[in-house]
C-alpha cells in the first residue's frame, strides 16, 4: 500500500522537472516530507484536530512536489481510481491581447497608486490534498494558508479550510467528504527560528532592481540562461516566502518577458473570483504547461496553475497543482 522509492523518485522528478537541477540534494525538510510518505506517518504539527494521515498545502517552496506525490499516493491506495476526476475543473479562456500590450498594461498598472509594500509572509489560497493511509480515503479541499515570518523570530502557518469543489452527490468515488466546513481551522504550523532556515540572498531581499531580484531568485534554482519556465519556477518560490510590492512584480514580469517563450492564453476568471490574463511560461518537458496569472485591475502576479497536458507515468491529465496569491485583496 506504501509508495515505492521509485515512485517517489519518478514523482519528484515530474515536479521539478528542471535537467539543469537535477544533481540538487534533497532538503532535510523534503527528506523528512518522504520518508514520512513511505512509512504512512504525519509530521508533528500544532493542530487543533489532530488526526492520522497525510495533509498536504502551499506550504514554502515543495508545493509542486508534494501535490503531485500525493497523486502517487491515491494511485497506490486505489489503482482503479479514476484520478482524472480528481483534478480542479480547467479554466475557460476568452481572447486576450497580445504579449506585449498585456506586458504594457501590467506595468502601467503597477506603476498606478495605491503600492502595494513588500511583506514578509502571504496569503494564498492552494489546491490540497488529504490522504488516509489507514481508511484508504482521500479527502480534497481548497485551503486558505497564511504564512507569515520575521527574520530571527520563526514562522507560523495557519491552514483554513475552503469551498468544496463538489456537493455530496457529485463527489466523485473514492473521495470522502471533508470533515471541515468552509472556514474552520484545519492546521497550524508554528516554526522556532532556529529550524527557519531560507538562505541571506532571499531573507534580505529589499530592492526592485533586475540584480535585487536576480540574487533572491539563484536561491530557488534560476540562472542566468533560465528559460521562462525554469525561472517562473524561481518566482514561484520567492512567492511562496514574500508579499512582493508592485515594482517588485514589475521586475519580475520584465524578467520574464526577456527570458523569452511567454504565450498568452487569454482572459479568465481565476479560483477566486478575479479577472486575470493567464500566460504560459516556456515547457521544461512536453507533457507539463505552466500558466501564471496577471489581475487586470493590479497588474500583479496573482496566481499559477501547473496542468499534465500529456499522458506522464501515469499521472492524470489536468491541473495537479495550483496556487493564488494576493488573496482577500
Amino acid at each position: 500500500m506504501n509508495p515505492s522509492d521509485a515512485d517517489l523518485d519518478r514523482l519528484f522528478r515530474a515536479a521539478n522537472p528542471d535537467p539543469k537541477r537535477g544533481d540538487v540534494r534533497l532538503t532535510a525538510t523534503e527528506i523528512s516530507l518522504r520518508e514520512s510518505i513511505i512509512r504512512g506517518e504525519t509530521q508533528k504539527r500544532h493542530s487543533r484536530r489532530p488526526r492520522r494521515g497525510l495533509f498536504w498545502a502551499g506550504l514554502t517552496t515543495a508545493t509542486a512536489a508534494v501535490v503531485v506525490i500525493a497523486l502517487v499516493a491515491v494511485g497506490v491506495l486505489n489503482p482503479a481510481q479514476q484520478a482524472v476526476a480528481l483534478t480542479p475543473p480547467p479554466l475557460s479562456y476568452a481572447a486576450a491581447s497580445p504579449l506585449d500590450e498585456v506586458m504594457g498594461e501590467a506595468e502601467t498598472a503597477l506603476r498606478t497608486p495605491p503600492d502595494t509594500a513588500q511583506v514578509p509572509g502571504v496569503h494564498s489560497v492552494v489546491w490540497g490534498w488529504s490522504v488516509q493511509m489507514d481508511t484508504d480515503e482521500v479527502e480534497i479541499v481548497p485551503q486558505d494558508v497564511t504564512f507569515t515570518w520575521a527574520p530571527g523570530q520563526g514562522s507560523r502557518t495557519t491552514i483554513v479550510a475552503g469551498e468544496s469543489y463538489w456537493s455530496e452527490n457529485e463527489r466523485p468515488d473514492g473521495v470522502g467528504p471533508s470533515p471541515y466546513s468552509p472556514g474552520d481551522l484545519i492546521d497550524e504550523v508554528v516554526t522556532p527560528a532556529e529550524e527557519f532556515t531560507l538562505p541571506a540572498d532571499a531573507l534580505n531581499l529589499t530592492g526592485s532592481s533586475p540584480a535585487d531580484l536576480e540574487k533572491a531568485l539563484v536561491v530557488f534554482g534560476a540562472t542566468p540562461d533560465a528559460s521562462s519556465g525554469e525561472l517562473f519556477a524561481a518566482v514561484t518560490g520567492l512567492l511562496d516566502y514574500w508579499t512582493l510590492s508592485d515594482e517588485q512584480h514589475a521586475t519580475i514580469l520584465k524578467l520574464l518577458d526577456d527570458a523569452g517563450g511567454l504565450t498568452v492564453r487569454g482572459e479568465t476568471t481565476d479560483r477566486l473570483g478575479r479577472d486575470v490574463i493567464g500566460v504560459q511560461v516556456s515547457q521544461v518537458i512536453p507533457e507539463r504547461r505552466e500558466t501564471f496569472f496577471i489581475s487586470e485591475d493590479t497588474g500583479r502576479i496573482v496566481g499559477m496553475e501547473s496542468e499534465i497536458i500529456k499522458p506522464l507515468d501515469g499521472l492524470p491529465l489536468g491541473v495537479i497543482t495550483y496556487a493564488m496569491w494576493d488573496a482577500g485583496r
